[in-house]
């Protein structure tokens, strides 16, 4: 190796030895806080925040008015990252987890918090975070939408993996902080037609050649039928088809693969894969469609939609971000016209047929990156809606939202699954014109920090 090579090697180490310490203290240099610390409030992600020496410290597993021991995970110039490890002095809102595996699963992290308590936090977090960010107070504050604790996940992601040293079948979700897989037989928060999965998956897995060609199982469930989506990285063998067979049919599920991200094929019978929107619409979907994942609380979700929106039978409404149909469909039964936008051609296609199955003639949608500019689209030079329902990823609608206010909607309607994005994004509207006038959390993700809410602004008069 050349000294000049070795020289800039060194020289890159040097500086990013400077920048690690400079940000984030190696463990074994980590202060210890020896006394208990008292936890004052939650942060947007519903840790614990207390103050030690000067110093904000976020602390999780840790609820508002307790008083904790606390071990330091990591350092920064202006906050410390802690886990309680001890609880001197505990809420009365703290919950034994309902889970074995909790506090090793990356997958809940608000177990120790009692469910029917999590709601009113959540709520008053994004409420705390429009005033803060945009000045904004809804006109009024709808009660949370509500859902079971348990057993209200239709869809999952399950990781598969062989252990190395061992050879030992693991299936699982992600250790918290960590990419490796943990292995459990028993998610509580999953679907209970799903309460033998992983035993299944054991027992037929287990002893198969090539089971590290298997990397997870994609779980989909409809209102009766549902599914599993096997991701394979080579070709599966004859046996392990029929393995995989074996364990769809014993759950009551069909089987699917999908080889190399070249899609979904079924193993066994198509199953009718769909499920009730309202009571009247019913959507079909296939493996790999993005679904709600808790199907009490999009069927609420859409009747609160109907309730705040529908107005008049003549009224217009441009969905963004519709997906199979989830929204649009169930909503334009009440409109003269709705027009469906989404990034996926796969998906407007099921949108398409939904609306087709639903005899919805009313009802159109079109494919476009929504990320991207919009204004010289057919569809957006030829819309005139009255109303817009945005349904964006985590990322928000920055870029899209000023693109659409030209449109002079009367009302957008916004369903947020990050606060951040929403309270940014409130005060473009408010600074367009539009009030907050109705505001309610979902409780999408019980037993989780993720927050889900819907935002009505209506064009002030």
């Amino acid at each position: 190796m050349s000294k000049k090579l070795l020289s800039k090697q060194a020289r890159s180490k040097q500086t990013l030895n400077k920048t690690r310490r400079a940000n984030h203290q190696p463990n074994n240099t980590l202060p210890i806080i020896s006394e208990a610390i008292e936890v004052v409030r939650y942060s947007n992600e519903c840790r614990g925040i207390a103050t030690h020496a000067g110093k904000t410290v976020f602390v999780r597993n840790a609820l508002q008015g307790e008083q904790v021991q606390v071990s330091i995970e990591a350092t920064h110039k202006r906050y410390d990252e802690a886990v309680a490890t001890e609880i001197i002095q505990s809420s009365i809102d703290r919950v034994t987890p309902v889970c074995p595996y909790y506090g090793q699963c990356g997958g809940c992290d608000l177990q120790h918090l009692n469910p029917s308590k999590a709601p009113s936090i959540k709520q008053e977090l994004v409420l705390e975070m429009l005033k803060r960010s945009a000045n904004a107070i809804p006109a009024h504050i709808e009660d949370p939408i509500l859902s079971k604790p348990t057993g209200y996940r239709r869809s999952a992601r399950i990781g598969i993996n062989q252990r190395q040293r061992d050879g030992a079948l693991l299936t699982g979700f992600r250790r918290r902080q960590s990419a490796k897989l943990l292995d459990i037989d028993h998610c509580p928060v999953l679907d209970s037609r799903l309460d033998t999965l992983f035993n299944e998956l054991h027992k037929g897995l287990a002893d198969l050649d090539g089971i590290r060609n298997i990397t997870e199982v994609l779980v989909s469930l409809g209102d009766i039928d549902g599914s599993l989506r096997f991701r394979l990285v080579k070709p599966a063998s004859a046996e392990m088809k029929q393995r995989l067979i074996d364990i769809a049919q014993t759950l009551k599920l069909s089987a699917w693969i999908e080889e190399n991200n070249h899609g979904s094929i079924p193993l066994s019978s198509n199953a009718n894969l769909s499920f009730s929107a309202d009571g009247e619409t019913q959507l079909s979907f296939e493996p790999g469609d993005f679904l709600q994942v808790n199907a009490e609380i999009n069927r609420a979700m859409i009747a609160r939609a109907k309730e705040w929106l529908v107005a008049d039978s003549d009224a217009i409404l441009l969905d963004l971000f519709c997906g199979l149909g989830n929204f649009s469909l169930p909503l334009a039964r009440h409109f003269k016209q709705v027009i469906g936008i989404e990034g996926s051609a796969e998906m407007v296609k099921r949108a398409t047929q939904n609306a087709a199955t639903n005899k919805i003639s009313n009802a159109s949608f079109f494919c476009a990156d929504l990320s991207q500019p919009i204004k010289e689209t057919a569809w957006y030079r030829q819309s005139k809606p009255d109303l817009v329902l945005l349904d964006p990823p985590r990322t928000g609608a920055a870029e899209l939202l000023p693109q659409l206010l030209p449109l002079k909607p009367k009302k957008f309607l916004y369903i947020a699954c990050n606060p951040a994005a929403l309270a940014r994004d409130t005060q473009t509207l408010v600074d367009a014109g539009y009030q907050l006038t109705r505001f309610c959390v979902l409780d999408m993700f019980p037993n989780t920090s993720h927050i889900e809410s819907m935002a009505l602004f209506e064009a002030k008069k």
